[in-house]
């Protein structure tokens, strides 16, 4: 009897399975195309919005056991909300202080390759690297960055 075999085989499967991100029998499947509205805002909704846009502010809200923060008020990202608003082109390099900038800037990348503030602080960085959502606060789960990942191929509303 070879034993190899069906190791082999639990080692492909671990490896599709990582690749087309499995869940728990109880998520829903991740969309092939996901869109804000739909997919994306609720995530934001559960884990980022309380100091990412709730109220339409940047917030340093406090640890899920009531004590403050150490990481501080966000600078960027109204996760709430998909466009931007207020004034919002930068005269001399400097933004005007009604600027306000909503998902579709903070998952847009720029250079080459392309990386977003989504893509870095999201996606590549653990949260001991300053990975959000900050520690104490669980961290999302692989489902829910996977439909990250694939709306930042095309940040569509």
């Amino acid at each position: 009897m070879n034993v190899v075999a069906p190791r082999y085989a639990y080692f492909l499967s671990a490896a599709a399975c990582g690749l087309a991100a499995c869940s728990s029998p109880s998520d829903p499947p991740v969309p092939e195309m996901p869109t804000y509205a739909a997919d994306v805002r609720p995530i934001f909704a559960s884990h980022c919005t309380r100091c990412h846009g709730d109220g339409g502010t940047l917030n340093a809200a406090p640890n899920p056991d009531g004590t403050p923060n150490t990481v501080g008020k966000p600078l960027v990202c109204y996760l709430s909300m998909y466009d931007d608003t207020g004034d919002c082109t930068a005269d001399g390099g400097v933004l005007d202080p009604s600027c306000k900038r909503g998902a579709h800037y903070c998952g847009t990348g720029v250079g080459s390759p392309p990386v977003s503030y989504l893509d870095t602080y999201v996606l590549m960085l653990m949260q001991d690297e300053g990975g959000m959502p900050p520690l104490p606060w669980p961290a999302l789960g692989a489902r829910d960055k996977e439909v990250i990942r694939r709306w930042l191929q095309d940040p569509t509303p």
